[in-house]
């Protein structure tokens, strides 16, 4: 078995690498380019041209690791890069264009995938965090995150035979990413949050349903009645998505009134402050001075 023992002055991604070492040499060796099943739920994609995939859809939530070179994600105008021992999140049902992009140092690029298709009563019951406010696909690492995905993947690549311990390693894992916004949709993703998730790609653009709908394959009509029967509309999904950025922009110091009002979808500066006021309790000024709502 994988040593799960820290080694000094390695990083968290570095210790991740290492601890699925064998899984990537497995794959390598015996089955080269391509899609390769590790287990039910384990597997790896390997390619050795920079390939670029339009359109990927992920049939189930997945937890993704890239082992070697780099990954791209592209929803609309906003992209993710990630290197070798980052950790991403998929979620279910959501098209995004990818890039793989192999090492220069062993021209391979590699990712392995772990595909969540049930999560643990308790899991779901715990407090989770809110879904990230813009296209966000990053989870931070730390070393107990890094324990539950070594273990896990070990765990699953033998789960023929240990399909019990191989649950209960990946609820662990479930267990730490429940608090990370950019893992929300493991858990639960309605059709409000993957509209969200469009309009936050590109904030800027003329939404409409027809539009929204193209993009998640529904008619006009049909987003609105599901909307509706999640209670929400998509004049709210299109002023939350907006806002949410709005505020974040603000926290964050990275733009002015202005900037945010612009985002937000806002040409008055006043209507904007009054808007922003009635979702936040405060206002745009209060917040982007140091005030943390």
């Amino acid at each position: 078995m994988t040593s799960l023992i820290e080694i000094p002055g390695q990083t968290h991604a570095q210790r991740l690498l290492h601890l699925l070492k064998p899984l990537a040499m497995a794959s390598r060796n015996a089955r080269g380019p391509g899609l390769h099943s590790h287990a039910s739920q384990l597997f790896s994609y390997c390619c050795v041209e920079r390939e670029r995939l339009t359109s990927v859809v992920s049939e189930t939530s997945r937890i993704g690791i890239v082992l070697s070179g780099e990954k791209e994600f592209w929803l609309g105008d906003a992209g993710q890069r990630f290197v070798a021992g980052d950790v991403f999140v998929l979620p279910k049902g959501q098209a995004f264009d990818a890039v793989n992009i192999p090492s220069e140092a062993n021209g391979l690029y590699e990712s392995l995938l772990v595909d969540v298709t049930e999560v643990p009563r308790w899991v779901m019951e715990m407090r989770g965090a809110r879904a990230p406010s813009g296209f966000d696909l990053r989870v931070p690492l730390g070393g107990e995150l890094v324990d539950a995905l070594g273990h896990a993947a070990i765990s699953l690549s033998a789960s023929d035979h240990a399909d019990a311990l191989a649950g209960h390693r990946l609820a662990e894992v479930l267990m730490l990413l429940r608090k990370v916004p950019a893992a929300a949709c493991l858990f639960e993703q309605s059709l409000a949050e993957r509209a969200t998730w469009l309009v936050a790609a590109a904030p800027s653009k003329r939404w409409t349903a027809a539009g929204i709908g193209r993009e998640l394959g529904l008619g006009a009509s049909t987003l609105r009645r599901k909307l509706g029967e999640e209670g929400t509309s998509l004049r709210q999904v299109l002023a939350v998505a907006r806002m949410r950025l709005a505020h974040d922009i603000l926290v964050r110091g990275e733009g002015n009134i202005s900037d945010a009002a612009g985002i937000a979808g806002y040409a008055s500066r006043s209507h904007f402050a009054r808007r922003f006021a009635s979702v936040y309790g405060t206002t745009p000024a209060a917040v982007r001075l140091g005030e943390r709502v």
